[in-house]
Formats: structure tokens, C-alpha cells, sequence
């Protein structure tokens, strides 16, 4: 069972302040970010023992218990189902992810904290205060509900006013370290948009209808009147089924008692980008008047080599492209955000090289190794 899952540092998140759809929010930031990352706490720590290990981050400490709390979700069951040496191959690289962004975040406050004024910490208190109040508001200014919610995220009051002012530093320190502004040349701008304009600015066309098909060689006697040949037969109740259709007659259940080839779904057809011939005949002929019609609009009794289709429009999108003119200033802000990013890696991996990345590495393994020994097969 192979889990996959993206891990995200706090400062990796400040950094994208990427929109939050209808999530909660808790201040300006979202509940997924208020619990990508814990404290490093240097107090009360456990004893190192066999089942326990502390990696430093020069004055701060980060345990092997924090580690798995954060993984649990998706090692455990993963652990459940595998063996050992499976699931330490597919748990090793995900774990190390976990804790270089667990890592990423005390280096980059610690930066935050050296570089930081002698006054930050009045000019913190206030600016988390504001955060407490819009916190509060966001719950209607019941303070009960708001508290409740913060020890949902296993916090108290205090640990939450700590909380916001590590967030508020990483993200000064960072705004202040990465040059937000950048120029970029109409030619850079043009080949973004040449060399991603099919997969990013252009939509392709789509076409979906259902069919009822009458095919004259099905039908039984019962169906053919006195004097009709079969041809007739069906051009005739391919009248019929288009009178009880106007007459608001469901289409998908009518579909069901013709032709077999899709009554069974009721005479749906997937839907096809049109003009690629995808289909075989006659569903290359029917598409050709399916994009000349409109939703939910029913066209027929259409003859294709003597069978008889009935047509209804599902669902119609017609490709186009949008214009390098309409999308040059999203191209700017998405090449400022590669810059940003590439900045933030710059930054991220010139702290981390200066810490010991063989015991990172130790660390790793006895955290999976743990991992296992807890969740893994009996």
C-alpha cells in the first residue's frame, strides 16, 4: 500500500500564500497551516531512551515522538500492510521530508530571532494581540468556542500567543530575505505563454450525447403493423418516440428499450473532444449534429445507413485559447512566484548545509525504524 502526501514547512507555506478556498480560517492563516508545525520544545523533554531520540537544531531540539505524531495518519495503516524492508523504503523518503521541513522551520526562526530588533518583542506582543482578536472574531467573539477550537489543535492560550509570534517572525524574516521584485523582458513573457499555451491557456472542446437507437433488423413482429416493411416500422416508431419525448417522456428510460449496444446506460455516449474521429461510425456522423445543437435540445429521427438515431445534447464545450494579451499579467505573477521559490530554496538549503545532515539522517532511520516497531505487521 504506497502513500503519497505533500509535505509543506510553515515557511514554505508563508512564503506561497496560496488561496484557501471555504477553509477555516484562524486569523490570516488557515487550519492546515496552524497545524503543519508544532513548537520545538527544549523543555520537558523525554529521557533519550530505546524507543525515543532527540535531534538538535543547535539550541532547539526536535523529538522522535513529534515526528511520528505528525506521520501517524499515513504510516500506520501503510505499516499494517507491509513488510519491514517494503515499508521502509517508502517510508524513508517521506519521513525525511517531514523532518527537513520540520528543521526548515527552527532554522528560519532562529534566523528570524538573530536578526530581529531589540524591540521585536513589544512589537510582537501587539501584533498578536491583533491576531488573538481576529481569532476570537472569527468565532463569532465567543471566547469559549475560540478556546475550544485552539485546544482541538492540542494548544492552549499560551502555546497560541507563542504560536502566532513564530509564525509573524518567520514570515518577517522571510519577506525581508527574498527580493519580491523582479522584471521580466515581454520576450520572457512570450515564451512562457508559446511554451505553455496548449497545456495552460487552451481548453479543448467536448461533446457528450445520449442516443436512442432503432435499428429496422430488431424489430420483432409484434412492432411491425400489417403492410409495413421493416424500414417503415421504425420510421414510424421513431415518430412515436419523439412525440413522447415533447411530451415529457424520459429520455434515458426510453433509450433503454431500443438498441442494445448503450440502452443499458441508458443511451449515454462518453463524452469525446470533437473533430479527432475518436469514435467509430455512425458516433462520428451523430457528433457532427450534436455541436450544431444545444443542451439538453433532442434532434431526430437522423438516418445513418438505414438505422434510425434519436439525438439529445448533454453536455458541449468548444475549445479555444486564450489570448497572450489576457493572460500576460498571470504570466508575470507565476514567473515571480518561480523567482520567489527559487529564492526560498536558495535560503532553505544554505541553513540547512550547515547543520549535520548525517544525524538528520540517523534520525530518519530511527524514526521509520520506530514507525514500524509501533504500527507494523505482528
Amino acid at each position: 500500500m504506497k502513500k503519497t502526501i505533500v509535505t509543506v514547512s510553515l515557511a514554505a507555506v508563508l512564503l506561497l500564500g496560496a488561496g484557501c478556498g471555504n477553509r477555516k480560517k484562524y486569523g490570516k492563516y488557515t487550519e492546515e497551516q496552524m497545524q503543519q508545525i508544532g513548537f520545538a520544545n527544549k523543555y520537558d523533554l523525554p529521557a533519550p531512551s530505546g524507543s525515543s531520540m532527540v535531534l538538535g537544531i543547535h539550541s532547539e531540539t526536535l523529538t522522535s515522538d513529534e515526528i511520528l505524531a505528525i506521520t501517524e495518519i499515513t504510516l500506520q495503516p501503510a505499516a499494517a500492510q507491509m513488510p519491514e524492508a517494503e515499508f521502509t523504503a517508502q517510508a524513508k523518503p517521506f519521513v525525511r521530508d517531514v523532518i527537513r521541513g520540520k528543521v526548515t522551520d527552527i532554522l528560519l526562526y532562529q534566523q528570524a530571532r538573530k536578526t530581529a530588533p531589540e524591540t521585536i518583542d513589544d512589537m510582537l506582543d501587539k501584533a498578536v494581540d491583533s491576531e488573538i482578536n481576529r481569532f476570537v472574531a472569527s468565532y463569532g467573539n465567543n471566547y469559549a468556542l475560540a478556546e475550544s477550537k485552539i485546544k482541538e489543535m492540542g494548544m492552549d492560550w499560551r502555546s497560541f500567543k507563542e504560536y502566532q509570534k513564530k509564525m509573524i517572525m518567520t514570515q518577517s524574516y522571510i519577506s525581508s530575505t527574498i527580493k519580491e521584485e523582479k522584471r521580466f523582458s515581454h520576450q520572457q513573457l512570450r515564451d512562457f505563454y508559446d511554451q505553455n499555451k496548449d497545456e495552460v491557456f487552451c481548453r479543448k472542446g467536448e461533446v457528450g450525447f445520449s442516443l436512442i437507437a432503432i435499428w429496422p433488423e430488431e424489430l420483432t413482429p409484434e412492432q411491425v403493423a400489417e403492410g409495413e416493411t421493416l424500414q417503415s416500422a421504425a420510421e414510424r416508431i421513431a415518430d412515436e418516440v419523439v412525440t413522447e419525448l415533447e411530451n415529457g417522456s424520459d429520455f434515458e428510460e426510453l433509450a433503454k428499450h431500443y438498441h442494445g449496444d448503450l440502452a443499458a446506460i441508458g443511451g449515454k455516449v462518453l463524452p469525446m473532444e470533437p473533430g479527432t474521429n475518436a469514435m467509430p461510425e455512425p458516433y462520428n456522423s451523430l457528433e457532427t449534429h450534436a455541436v450544431q445543437m444545444q443542451p439538453d435540445q433532442i434532434k431526430g429521427p437522423i438516418e445513418i445507413d438505414g438505422h434510425l438515431f434519436i439525438l439529445k445534447l448533454d453536455t458541449l464545450v468548444v475549445a479555444d485559447c486564450k489570448s497572450f494579451e489576457e493572460v500576460q499579467q498571470l504570466i508575470k505573477q507565476q514567473l515571480l512566484f518561480q523567482y520567489n521559490q527559487q529564492q526560498y530554496k536558495e535560503l532553505v538549503d544554505k541553513l540547512v548545509r550547515n547543520t549535520d545532515l548525517a544525524e538528520m539522517e540517523r534520525f530518519t532511520e530511527f524514526c521509520v525504524n520506530q514507525a514500524y516497531k509501533r504500527w507494523g505487521q505482528s
